[in-house]
This record gives C-alpha cells, structure tokens and sequence, in this order.
C-alpha cells in the first residue's frame, strides 16, 4: 500500500535563513533595546531585505511575521 503524503509546507528559502534572520533582527525586536519601551520591528523588512536580497518581498514579509510571532512565543511582548 503506496500512501503519498503531500507536503504542505511553502517558503523553503524563508524556512533555510529563518534562524539567522532571528539571530541578525533580534536587537530590532527587542524593546529593551528600542527607544522609550517600544522596539525597532518596524524596521526588520529592510534588516531582511538588506541582509537576504534574492528573498522576493512576499518571502520578506512572511518571514517579517514569522520573526515577529517567534519573538513574541519566546519573550512575551513586553
């Protein structure tokens, strides 16, 4: 019995600089490091887009929210 499983998965190329993108954008996601309590996450789609430029825009925003969603599972968002 041959059972295929389809992969739903999309984004290899965001999912291959993921870790590294979170290591170069945490300063920006960090409010302790912002200004008056408030980050700098406004900023991590240029971060991205200067650091990944064969990333297309839309791999550049789902990986913006992907940081962002990371950011705040592992710090809380204050």
């Amino acid at each position: 019995m041959d059972i295929r499983i389809e992969e739903r998965r999309q984004h290899h190329r965001v999912r291959a600089v993921f870790d590294q993108a979170f290591e170069l954008c945490r300063p920006l996601l960090d409010p302790r490091q912002g200004i008056g309590g408030h980050s700098f996450a406004h900023q991590v789609p240029l971060r991205v887009r200067e650091h990944f430029p064969d990333l297309t825009q839309e791999e550049v925003m789902v990986l913006t929210v992907a940081l962002r969603a990371a950011w705040t599972r592992r710090h809380g968002r204050g």
